[in-house]
C-alpha cells in the first residue's frame, strides 16, 4: 500500500510546484524521483570532494560512502578530490585564478580541447559536462566553502563552455537578465557538508556556501535542476552512533537519486 507522502504526489501538479520551489530555496526538498522508464536509468555522479585531510578525515567518511552506495545503486560515479594525497603524482588542485587565466576566462569557444586551459582545468570540464548529478562534499568554514572549493568554480565555470550572458537583443526584447546557462545535461546539485555550529546559528548567519551552490552556481546548469542539501551540524559535538546515522542518511539519499 503507497505511502501517504507517496499518494499526495498523485495530484496533479505537486511534484512540480514542490520543484519550483526548490529552485527558490534549497530549504525546501526536491520531490522524490519517478520511478520509471528513462526517468529511472543510472545517474552519471561527479563527487567533488574538498577537504585538507581526503583519506582520514570524517569528510572522507561520507565521500567513500557516496561512493560506495553510487556503486551499489548502479550509478556512475567519477570524483574529483581537490585536495591531493601530498605526492607528486596526485597534487592539490590550485585554487587561485591567476591574471592570465582571468584574461582568458572571456573567451569564446565551446571545444574544450582548443581553448587555452590549464590541463586540470580541462579536465575537470570534460567531467562536467559528462554528469547528470554534481555532488558536492566538503566542510563548512565560517559559513562558506573551503577556498579550494571556491576555487575550482572561479577556475572551471568558464565563459561559453559553462554559461553565456544573453544577447543584447533579447534584453531589449525583456527577456532573461541572467546567465544563458551551458552545463544543462546537469539535471541536480547534491550538497553534503559538515559545519561546526548547530544547525539554528547556520542558519541565521545565512550559510553562504549553500547559498552561492543553490543560487548562483545552480544558473549554470539545467534550467529545471534542483538543489537536495544533507548537512550534519555541530559535528564536534556528535557521537560515533550520530556519525554512523549520518553516513546511513548519506547511503540512502545517494540510492534514492
Amino acid at each position: 500500500m503507497p505511502s501517504s507522502s507517496s499518494l499526495i504526489y498523485q495530484i496533479p501538479g505537486v511534484r512540480l510546484l514542490q520543484a519550483k520551489l526548490n529552485q527558490l530555496s534549497s530549504y525546501i526538498p526536491p520531490p522524490p524521483r519517478v520511478r520509471n522508464g528513462e526517468e529511472d536509468a543510472p545517474r552519471k555522479i561527479l563527487l567533488v570532494h574538498a577537504h585538507p585531510d581526503p583519506l582520514h578525515s570524517f569528510s572522507a567518511a561520507i565521500a567513500h560512502q557516496v561512493e560506495s552506495s553510487a556503486k551499489d545503486a548502479g550509478h556512475e560515479i567519477r570524483r574529483i578530490s581537490l585536495y591531493g594525497s601530498g605526492s607528486r603524482n596526485d597534487p592539490d588542485f590550485a585554487p587561485k585564478l591567476t591574471a592570465q587565466e582571468l584574461a582568458l576566462h572571456q573567451a569564446e569557444g565551446t571545444d574544450i580541447e582548443k581553448r587555452r586551459l590549464a590541463s586540470e582545468v580541462k579536465d575537470s570540464l570534460k567531467l562536467l559536462k559528462w554528469c547528470d548529478t554534481l555532488l558536492l562534499v566538503y566542510p563548512t568554514w565560517w559559513m562558506n566553502v573551503p577556498a579550494a572549493l571556491k576555487g575550482f568554480f572561479d577556475r572551471t565555470l568558464v565563459h561559453d563552455i559553462c554559461w553565456s550572458l544573453p544577447s543584447s537583443k533579447n534584453n531589449e526584447l525583456g527577456g532573461s537578465v541572467g546567465l544563458v546557462p551551458k552545463l544543462t545535461n546537469v539535471q541536480q546539485i547534491v550538497g553534503i557538508s559538515t559545519y561546526g555550529a548547530p544547525q539554528h546559528i547556520v542558519t541565521l548567519a545565512g550559510d553562504n556556501g549553500r547559498r552561492m551552490i543553490a543560487n548562483g552556481v545552480r544558473h549554470g546548469i539545467a534550467p529545471d535542476a534542483t538543489v537536495a542539501w544533507l548537512g550534519l551540524y555541530g559535528i564536534e559535538g556528535t557521537t560515533p552512533e550520530q556519525r554512523t546515522n549520518f553516513l546511513k542518511q548519506v547511503d540512502t539519499l545517494v540510492k534514492e537519486l
